[in-house]
């Protein structure tokens, strides 16, 4: 086994001496498109004991010349991993010729599948029907990629438990019947990532995991080019998403927003199940390399409404909102008193009139003004109270609300929060409070209008 890992760029010589050595213990071989035919045919006798295959900066010539040259039985071959490199800069009528027989045919027993590529020309040419790990990585060609190739593979690999896709640029859905879904009984985590647009919910409805515990979808946009309204699912794709996903009623929502210098903005929603099950999407929209200093092309101010409207609906959008019990909201910026605060409220209005009775709030980070019943009026803006009707809600945590540097106008918002659910006789029953430079007195205060309070003086997770 010492002797078993081999690095086809060392020569001949080295690949020879190390073969001897290794008898009969089982290859782990890496490769590349500079290694000459003589060295691969090397390996030919031995086909039955190669465990591992990499080919790192290869080109698809030199990957379906390997796999016809060591056509033999692969029985031990677990592992393939492709990682290729562009391919238009090469000359010569065969570069892309498609091969006449599947591409390492005889490795019935392949488990993973690690493929990395400018291009996906020969998705099609393989057949893994034992496969259980896919990790796929892909730039399309310039006409685009086409889904077909995907769906029939995905089919053709039922025994798949863990797939991790991630695609740039255009896959293109022509010729798919709509009412065509392939169906992986058995993954159970399923990541699918799509940059710089892309049908990337279509492709997520038309495949349906069952039985998975993780789902991630993942859209990430350019922050220049991009908007808000292509970053997450339409009402009707969301709804299939969903049934294609779940099995089991979603009991707790996550609710978060975080803007930075790298990705600009990023939206999570997190929809857990028991079991557990969790349904994730990521929204991110990302600076470009070349034009940081420029500006997004909507203001930072309206980008911010936008993301929150937009993830606000699809939460609304949820086909089994009822069942939720458990809210989270990480919303860490203050939003009193710009000019977007009453959209603001309007959309934290419609939330709430969407959820049923909850077993628990949190929130973190968050402008309490927002959740203030009735919500407050920004300066100039008209005097029209703005209701924010809450479900009853046994239990709210509220952690590190933004701006507490004035101690006592934080409790006072937070006091007549509580005050507010009391009065027309649904209060909270039990309150929690976590906050650096917390009022000595927030305890006290607060027993008048909520059963058990519970209030702890405590840094922020970012150390302040």
């Amino acid at each position: 086994m010492l002797w078993s890992q081999l690095y086809l760029s060392k020569g001949e010589t080295y690949v020879k001496t190390l073969l001897e050595r290794a008898k009969g213990s089982s290859l782990t071989i890496t490769t590349n498109s500079r290694h000459p035919v003589g060295t691969v045919t090397l390996l030919s006798p031995l086909t039955d004991q190669l465990k591992c295959i990499y080919f790192e900066h290869s080109h698809w010539k030199d990957i379906q010349r390997f796999s016809e040259i060591n056509f033999g039985p692969l029985p031990l071959l677990h592992t393939l991993s492709i990682r290729t490199v562009d391919e238009s800069n090469l000359d010569g009528p065969n570069v892309m010729t498609p091969p006449s027989l599947p591409l390492f045919r005889n490795a019935i027993n392949l488990k993973r599948l690690f493929l990395s590529s400018e291009g996906l020309p020969f998705l099609n040419h393989f057949v893994l029907p034992n496969l259980t790990v896919l990790e796929l990585s892909a730039t399309p060609e310039m006409e685009g990629f086409r889904a077909s190739q995907l769906l029939d593979f995905l089919e053709a690999s039922p025994m798949l438990e863990m797939v991790h896709m991630d695609f740039i640029g255009d896959i293109l859905l022509e010729g798919i019947p709509r009412e065509r879904a392939v169906v992986l009984p058995n993954v159970v985590a399923f990541t699918l990532i799509v940059e710089d647009g892309g049908p990337g919910y279509e492709i997520a409805a038309r495949i349906s995991c069952p039985s998975a515990m993780y789902t991630t979808l993942v859209y990430q946009g350019d922050a220049h080019s991009a908007t808000p309204q292509e970053m997450f699912p339409s009402s009707v794709l969301w709804n299939a998403i969903v049934h294609k996903y779940t099995k089991n009623p979603v009991e707790e929502v996550e609710f978060k927003i975080a803007f930075s210098r790298s990705s600009i903005a990023e939206c999570s929603l997190t929809f857990r199940s028991p079991g557990p099950a969790v349904l994730n999407l990521r929204f991110q929209l990302i600076s470009g390399d070349d034009d940081d200093e420029d500006e997004p092309q909507i203001p930072f101010e309206e980008l911010h409404y936008e993301i929150f409207h937009q993830a606000s609906r699809t939460i609304r959008d949820y086909p089994f909102l009822a069942n939720v019990k458990r809210l989270h909201i990480d919303h860490n910026f203050p939003v009193f008193p710009t000019p977007q605060f009453p959209g603001f409220s309007v959309e934290v209005g419609r939330l709430f009139e969407s959820v049923g009775p909850l077993e628990k709030l949190t929130t973190h980070g968050c402008d309490l003004r927002l959740y203030l019943n009735p919500s407050p009026n920004p300066p100039g803006s008209p005097n029209t109270e703005r209701l924010v009707v809450f479900p009853q809600i046994r239990e709210l945590v509220i952690s590190h609300p933004s701006h507490p540097h004035n101690g006592e106008r934080c409790m006072a918002t937070i006091l007549e929060l509580a005050r507010s659910r009391h009065a027309p006789g649904i209060p909270f029953e039990r309150m929690t409070v976590r906050m650096k430079r917390l009022p000595t007195v927030m305890v006290e205060k607060l027993r008048p209008w909520v059963s058990v309070v519970e209030c702890h003086e405590v840094r922020s997770d970012d150390g302040y």
